[in-house]
């Protein structure tokens, strides 16, 4: 059975790039009730940038993932230790160096988050409150997204400005 996908694949740039422009225009952004209009132009321009551009992004999300598994790991052999390890890195205590009363008071936190865990089941953040709120607040704001995709897109343009010029500079030296 032959699916959309095996066709697309199959596609040459340019009609690629104005078949998702075509699927973009089907959405119909339920704020404004009008279809997206995304020119093929911008795909087209996104899809033909050197690919080298985007190792670094792989590259960094892969070395989040590789911390983020760890992390779980952790977390699953021994929630207790975990959680007094994030406790000291926060309150910037080295686990060598504990006094007493820090000793007492991470047994005691540790106690106080496994509890508020209970309580508050998903809604449990290990994180300050105003840390959370500003993840939220960032991720929901299409004003800020919008102007971070801006400066992204300003950034990859300078790299393909002076990528197009490094190319060039050494071909005339050649």
């Amino acid at each position: 059975m032959r699916k959309n996908y095996d066709d697309f694949t199959q596609m040459k740039m340019k009609d690629m790039c104005k078949c998702i422009s075509d699927m973009t225009y089907k959405y119909i952004d339920p704020e404004t009730n009008v279809p997206t209009i995304v020119p093929a132009s911008h795909y087209e321009k996104q899809l033909s940038q050197v690919q080298e551009q985007y190792v670094g992004e792989i590259v960094s999300r892969e070395i989040l993932n590789v911390i983020y598994k760890q992390l779980c790991d952790l977390k699953k052999e021994n929630e207790k230790y975990f959680n007094q390890a994030l406790l000291c890195m926060d309150m910037n205590l080295n686990p060598k160096d504990l006094r007493i009363n820090e000793q007492v008071a991470l047994e005691y936190t540790n106690d106080f988050i496994s509890e508020k865990q209970k309580v508050e089941k998903k809604n449990f953040r290990f994180l300050n409150e105003d840390i959370v709120n500003a993840f939220e607040d960032t991720k929901t704001n299409p004003q800020f997204q919008s102007q971070a995709v801006q400066m992204s897109n300003e950034i990859e343009e300078s790299r393909t400005i002076n990528f197009g010029k490094h190319i060039r500079e050494e071909r005339d030296e050649r």
